[in-house]
């Protein structure tokens, strides 16, 4: 075997010990950011539903672990734990739900009254209108999570698009209904006032002077979103292949019944 074959099988062995190395890294590199975030932490959580006005003792509290990225700013870590035993909840909890600082009156206080004490520091109560439609067929409750789209013509071509404005975004009140209210059998609403930063209530208030408002009840474990999702044109519902992936996705849904994942 002479020279020029050697140097050529030395040079294919390094460029293919190269190759699998930058797999492996690319690989690391997504399965990094694929789980970035998703380690799981303890926080501390209600073992059953919590009336508003309830003083907190150890027999419902509990640690409960959730992803990192999931983990709200102000819950309470389970060291801090006997700090909120004595503690009065100014909200109802359901079981399960993670105990938050802005939860929490010191024992002897009263309850913030109104509106303004459901509101998270740092955030706003914004409302906006809603009908039949729009507004879920008022099922709505205070307390649900709802995404927000908007149909909208561009003012350049004319042409309309529907968008997700925000996602995972908590209802204070329902009409005039607030949170831990017993709600009017019945009772109607035009309006939903909801939990923002800033940020979203400016995109929130111009999208309502500009197109149509609509409102996606969630599901309460429900607390992912999603991301660059794209804008839904005139053209793209008369696209088969375009339908086709949407019902591609939702076969590919998975829903869990007495143990059994069926399709």
């Amino acid at each position: 075997m002479n020279k020029r074959v050697l140097i050529t099988i030395a040079c294919s062995v390094a460029a293919g010990i190269i190759a699998v190395v930058l797999v492996n890294y690319y690989i690391t590199k997504q399965e990094k950011a694929i789980y970035q975030g998703m380690e799981l932490v303890s926080i501390i959580a209600v073992t059953k539903d919590v009336p508003a006005g309830t003083k907190l003792t150890g027999t419902v509290l509990a640690r409960r672990k959730v992803p990192e990225k999931y983990v709200h700013g102000n819950a309470v870590d389970p060291k801090d734990a006997n700090l909120v035993i004595g503690q009065i909840l100014n909200f109802p909890l359901k079981r399960g739900d993670p105990i938050l600082w802005t939860d929490l009156q010191e024992e002897g206080g009263a309850l913030r009254p109104g509106l303004a004490g459901t509101v998270t520091k740092g955030e706003r109560a914004l409302s906006i209108a809603v009908d039949s439609v729009s507004g879920v067929s008022g099922l709505l409750k205070p307390n649900d999570h709802i995404d927000v789209l908007c149909t909208v013509r561009s003012q350049e071509t004319g042409e309309e698009a529907t968008i997700t404005l925000v996602q995972n975004i908590t209802i204070l009140a329902t009409g005039s209904a607030l949170s831990g209210e017993k709600p009017t059998r019945h009772a109607g609403y035009g309006t939903l006032t909801l939990l923002v930063t800033l940020e979203e209530a400016e995109l929130l208030v111009f999208a309502q002077t500009k197109g149509r408002i609509v409102a996606l009840l969630r599901n309460p474990e429900d607390i992912d979103t999603s991301k660059d999702i794209p804008k839904v044109t005139f053209s793209d519902i008369m696209k088969k292949e375009y339908r086709k992936q949407i019902q591609q996705r939702r076969d590919r849904i998975e829903v869990i019944k007495k143990g059994k994942v069926e399709k």
